[in-house]
């Protein structure tokens, strides 16, 4: 009998929230989230996102598109879009765009098939965050240049 070795560890993904929470077709505000306790600009984690339901001030339950480090790895993952609750006080939001469902799933379609590099202290979740997103249509160079430019001050 021979090992057969699993993909990714044999972790699977995340579980989402997406059966209780839908991605309704209507124009949302899109964000870029970030996590500005890390004190150096570049070592701040981004992630796009939209809400998508929620309770109170202090629990949303967004739509999220993000690059992550695992705990216990030495590497990056994409899981692809997800939905999760949080509580949006814990993070910086700067507006990107108001956009339709099929402008999202474009977002989305982009999240899903972004490869991710190894850790070298040059490539982070902010190169890929919003790659792709304006040679796509979904937003201009000036939404995008006005985001990066908040969220880089």
């Amino acid at each position: 009998m021979s090992n057969i070795r699993m993909e990714n560890m044999g972790r699977i993904g995340p579980v989402g929230i997406e059966h209780l929470y839908r991605d309704l077709d209507t124009p949302l505000a899109v964000e870029l989230l970030i996590n500005r306790d890390y004190p150096e600009l570049r070592g701040q984690h981004w992630a796009i996102s939209w809400t998508v339901g929620g309770r109170s001030p202090s629990h949303q339950v967004q739509r999220i598109l993000h690059i992550v480090t695992e705990i216990g790895c030495a590497h990056y993952t994409n899981w692809g879009p997800a939905t999760r609750s949080f509580d949006p006080r814990a993070l910086a939001a700067v507006p990107i765009a108001q956009l339709a469902l099929a402008q999202r799933r474009v977002l989305e379609a982009i999240a899903a098939r972004t490869e991710v590099c190894m850790p070298n202290g040059e490539w982070n979740c902010q190169d890929w965050v919003l790659a792709g997103a304006v040679e796509a249509g979904v937003l201009s160079a000036e939404e995008r240049d006005a985001a990066l430019h908040l969220a880089q001050s």
